[in-house]
């Protein structure tokens, strides 16, 4: 599965943390600007634990 985190838009952090091994994460550029993106982070460090990737986008 693949999600995406832009700076207005991103899937629910429950379920990017039980994003997991075979599934993508994808940051646009302006994904810190989020006024969540502590929270996004804390979600992200779970998913890739469970073997997720986590990519930058241009």
């Amino acid at each position: 599965m693949e999600r995406r985190i832009t700076a207005d838009a991103a899937p629910a952090l429950g379920d990017v943390r039980q994003m997991g091994h075979g599934d993508t994460l994808w940051l646009a550029q302006g994904a810190r600007e989020r006024s969540d993106w502590s929270r996004c982070v804390e979600a992200l460090g779970a998913a890739v634990s469970r073997g997720a990737e986590v990519r930058w986008s241009r």
